[in-house]
């Protein structure tokens, strides 16, 4: 990913941890009200509470603050994932419509700032970010999955189809905005996930 998406210095002491919080969650608090049309560098350091030189510290621009927005969207989603409870799944169908399910309940609580964030995704390499963000928890995922019973035939893959989940997610709400929280959603999704990722039954399993 490009320099100029990227943040500049990454937080180690908790006072640096806090401005970097307070940066995101400013940028937050504007895109809900406004839009990423009115995210400018200098309302995120004002409503922030930080000098605009404190902000460039960390971030070079606001672009690179969408990224980390987009990061930490999809660290969430995944640890939904990671912590769902699996065990009343049957097949491998049931486990992935369960797991699936965890991802839009979670997905669901931000789509606020992922609707304000949307015409900036291609401009901020977002799904490039989401991609890298879920590799981080293909074992975790593996593991969790095939515990269940669905046995992952190329664990590569796992990151591709989260990302593909995604992007079927928006290309339904791009033609009904409230199609993510009809039940009729987890099966497609699930079976966009299944065919991605190469899912089958586990040896042995239920």
């Amino acid at each position: 990913m490009p320099a100029a998406l990227k943040p500049r210095k990454k937080p180690t002491q908790t006072r640096s941890t806090v401005t970097v919080d307070a940066i995101v969650e400013a940028t937050i608090r504007i895109l809900r009200q406004d839009g990423w049309a009115g995210c400018t560098t200098t309302r995120i350091a004002a409503l922030a509470g930080v000098s605009v030189g404190s902000l460039y510290q960390y971030f070079p621009n606001r672009n690179a603050i969408a990224v980390e927005i987009v990061r930490q969207r999809t660290r969430a989603y995944l640890a939904a994932v990671i912590d769902a409870d699996l065990s009343d799944a049957g097949t491998p169908e049931e486990t992935i419509d369960a797991a699936i399910a965890a991802f839009v309940v979670e997905k669901r609580k931000g789509l606020d700032v992922s609707f304000a964030l949307r015409d900036a995704l291609p401009e901020v390499q977002g799904r490039q970010a989401i991609i890298e963000e879920a590799r981080r928890f293909v074992p975790a995922l593996q593991a969790k999955l095939e515990a269940a019973g669905a046995r992952i035939a190329d664990p590569m893959q796992l990151a591709v189809a989260l990302a593909a989940v995604e992007g079927a997610v928006w290309e339904m709400m791009a033609q009904d905005e409230a199609a993510i929280g009809r039940p009729e959603a987890i099966t497609a999704l699930s079976r966009v996930f299944r065919a991605a990722a190469g899912v089958s039954p586990a040896a042995g399993g239920r």
